[in-house]
């Protein structure tokens, strides 16, 4: 999986600042809900963005006050993008990069997106992320919504469709509270008719 991860990288590299931004405008435009169902604002806070990607939400945690981010993947090219990314727009300093699997740091928040459905022990993940929260913290989880998407053949080599109640089945196994939020619509060429469900978990 790590393989794979690192020969299809979802987005990136930036080669200016600009290119950047018009990424962040572009994923927002295509995804018009998703800030409400995944929100970045928090400011004052340690967040972990665990499954960074190409660094998206790992800007807008920073751009809305987050005191400290952690990045993670197991993708060292994701967080060299990611990394080059925070640079560009002068945010390099507040950003700490994880490559997984090593071990998670406290937070406050846990913002994981499009991760948990691709990986081979989404149980051990949820696990570790359970122990990474603090008390008082939430993480948001979007993975693929099993009870209204089509189920299609995937390039990736892991790719599950979990129904709302088989996820919230395998949080609470994990030690979590959670709870469906909403779902919005992440179609793509080799994805269709997908949608993407939200989980807060406490």
């Amino acid at each position: 999986m790590t393989t794979f991860w690192q020969e299809h990288q979802v987005g990136g590299p930036y080669s200016s600042l600009e290119e950047s931004e018009q990424a962040l405008e572009d994923r927002l435009t295509l995804y018009p809900t998703l800030l409400d169902l995944m929100p970045v604002h928090f400011p004052g806070q340690t967040v972990l963005d665990y499954g960074c990607g190409p660094g998206h939400d790992t800007l807008l945690f920073l751009r809305s006050g987050a005191r400290k981010l952690y990045f993670a993947d197991v993708s060292w090219q994701a967080l060299q993008t990611t990394s080059d990314r925070l640079q560009m727009h002068g945010l390099r300093s507040r950003a700490f990069p994880i490559l997984l699997p090593d071990e998670l740091p406290t937070v406050e928040h846990i913002h994981c997106a499009g991760v948990l459905h691709h990986i081979e022990a989404p149980i051990q993940a949820l696990f570790d992320l359970r122990e990474a929260l603090g008390e008082e913290g939430e993480a948001r989880v979007m993975v693929y919504d099993g009870d209204t998407s089509t189920h299609s053949q995937s390039e990736v080599p892991i790719t599950e469709w979990w129904t709302r109640k088989e996820f919230l089945a395998l949080a609470a196994e994990a030690g979590f509270k959670g709870k469906y939020v909403g779902s919005y619509e992440c179609s793509s060429e080799w994805r269709p008719d997908c949608q993407a469900a939200c989980y807060s978990l406490t």
